[in-house]
């Protein structure tokens, strides 16, 4: 990545990272990343996204929608720690 690929995004999370703020570093990651993933459908149907000590909740407003993604959690899981180079995500809960 050079620089003229960095945004705000990059240097905001670096900070924290520097400041010993590291969690909330990775949880902006985890975020993005899900966000990324998921598409701008099931983004726009995700209720809300929490990311503490290695599990990631998400939480849907339909109920196909709930059990297609119980269904896809672990290749979900898989597809960010990959994008996140390591095992960020250690679990995900879906409600």
């Amino acid at each position: 990545m050079n620089w003229e690929d960095r945004t705000a995004d990059y240097y905001i999370q670096r900070m924290l990272r520097q400041w010993d703020m590291g969690d909330l570093a990775s949880e902006i990651d985890v975020e993005r990343v899900y966000r990324q993933l998921a598409g701008d459908l099931i983004g726009r149907l995700t209720q809300r996204i929490t990311f503490k000590k290695g599990t990631l909740r998400l939480k849907y407003m339909s109920a196909a929608l709930r059990h297609e993604m119980t269904m896809r959690r672990e290749s979900l899981q898989d597809k960010i720690n990959e994008e996140l180079g390591g095992t960020v995500v250690k679990k995900i809960v879906i409600t």
